[in-house]
């Protein structure tokens, strides 16, 4: 019953992250933990990113070599409350990858879901299992892979949204600097509170997750 659970999610998941134009590429993906164990469902990108129709899924397990599973794998070894990844290609992440900017903090709901001001930035090329765990520390949600993203989260739903959310903040910010407006950034003591609140849910998922449990939907602040 939970494996078509999760495989429901999964679909929905890759769907409305397809229909937003963020998959374009064969590396884009998007996985989920099978709680309790050492396997995920993932599904990849599309021969034809236009095409929906075949969405489909498939197990793996945590020690297979293939380059996407392993990066995936990597994830999930190292944050045990990580309950999806999706790796993406958006317009507005591509932007601020090419500015060579960091992505200040904007707006609470962007500390409360993706993390600690400050995003990695990692070289397909160049990667290794220690710089994917630096690129994570601290909570984050997000870093930059080249020109695209890798997005955390505790369930499928969140690792998605946390996508969506990555890209207006990286929006917003390409814009005003196109603008020449300097974009205003969250008060110290908000961050304290936003990044705090973050951290315990972690520490709830990754209890559920170890349980064998789907952690609970966090939608709010």
């Amino acid at each position: 019953m939970q494996r078509l659970e999760l495989e429901a999610h999964l679909t929905a998941g890759f769907r409305r992250l397809s229909d937003k134009g963020f998959l374009r590429t064969q590396s884009d993906s998007l996985s989920v933990r099978i709680p309790g164990t050492d396997e995920m469902l993932l599904a990849t990108g599309f021969e034809n990113p236009d095409d929906v129709a075949g969405v489909a899924s498939r197990a793996t397990s945590f020690s297979s070599e293939e380059s996407v599973v392993a990066l995936h794998s990597c994830i999930y070894k190292d944050r045990p409350d990580a309950g999806a990844i999706a790796i993406t290609s958006s317009k507005g992440v591509r932007l601020l990858a090419k500015s060579g900017c960091d992505l200040p903090p904007l707006f609470d709901e962007q500390l409360r879901h993706i993390g600690p001001a400050g995003v990695a930035r990692l070289k397909e090329t160049e990667l290794c299992s220690q710089q994917v765990r630096d690129a994570f520390r601290d909570g984050r949600n997000a870093a930059l892979l080249g020109e695209g993203l890798i997005c955390l989260g505790m369930t499928c739903e969140r690792a998605v949204f946390n996508t969506e959310l990555f890209e207006k903040c990286a929006q917003a910010f390409v814009i005003s600097m196109a603008a020449g407006v300097r974009a205003s950034v969250i008060p110290g003591w908000v961050r304290l509170i936003a990044t705090s609140r973050l951290r315990k849910d972690q520490r709830k998922a990754a209890a559920s997750l170890l349980s064998g449990r789907i952690p609970d939907q966090v939608s709010g602040y």
